[in-house]
């Protein structure tokens, strides 16, 4: 009997190893199977990795912040008016110059008084400068880290320098009207005391309250 099946079993060997296309097929399938299961292990392999080396989503998100927040630290806002051709507000880096945000700002006008003005000096955010026109009446040089002297040494007030506050103290001048006066000083400066009358509001009543406690 033993015999027998050991003889069955050659004949099959033989007829399918006689048989080709049966054996091709055999194989390719194999093949195919093999193939697949490579790719499969070399799937998981890199998902591995994948996951080992990726950055948790709130770190991630964590760092992000943390640049942009630095990045908006560096940003300046200055507020430049007076003597150049484009007065206005102007986004700066840190540790910019004077002299290039006058250049941002179009340049200097031809009447503009550069003896009390320190280009070199570094501007803050949320300055207020105003560069001074010839003929003005400036005492030393303009401290643009301040926004200039306000207060001469007679005690009148600068109108093209003082802020809301400082003009707030004139008799006749309230919030709104300090805030039309810094509104118009902004695109031009006042060349005399009597300018001030260019600013909307401010006829000769108010002007004869205040002529004696202002100079430019």
């Amino acid at each position: 009997m033993t015999d027998n099946v050991v003889c069955k079993l050659k004949d099959a060997l033989e007829d399918l190893l006689g048989n080709r296309k049966v054996l091709i097929k055999i194989l390719s399938v194999a093949l195919i199977l093999l193939i697949a299961l490579v790719l499969r292990i070399h799937d998981e392999n890199k998902a591995d990795i994948t996951i080992e080396t990726e950055k948790p989503a709130d770190e991630q998100e964590y760092i992000d912040n943390s640049d942009a927040r630095e990045n908006r630290s560096q940003i300046f806002f200055v507020d430049i008016g007076g003597a150049v051709e484009k007065p206005g507000v102007y986004e700066v880096s840190k540790d910019t110059r004077l002299f290039e945000v006058i250049e941002m700002a179009g340049g200097l006008s031809e009447d503009a008084d550069t003896d009390h003005v320190n280009r070199a000096s570094f501007v803050e955010d949320g300055q207020k400068i105003i560069i001074p026109v010839k003929g003005s009446d400036v005492t030393g040089d303009l401290d643009t880290t301040a926004a200039s002297s306000t207060v001469a040494e007679n005690g009148l007030i600068n109108i093209n320098t003082a802020s809301a506050d400082e003009l707030k103290t004139l008799n006749g001048i309230g919030d709104v009207m300090a805030e039309k006066i810094l509104e118009y000083r902004s695109s031009r400066a006042f060349k005399s005391k009597e300018d001030i009358m260019s600013v909307d509001g401010i006829g000769n009543k108010i002007y004869e309250k205040i002529k004696d406690r202002i100079t430019v």
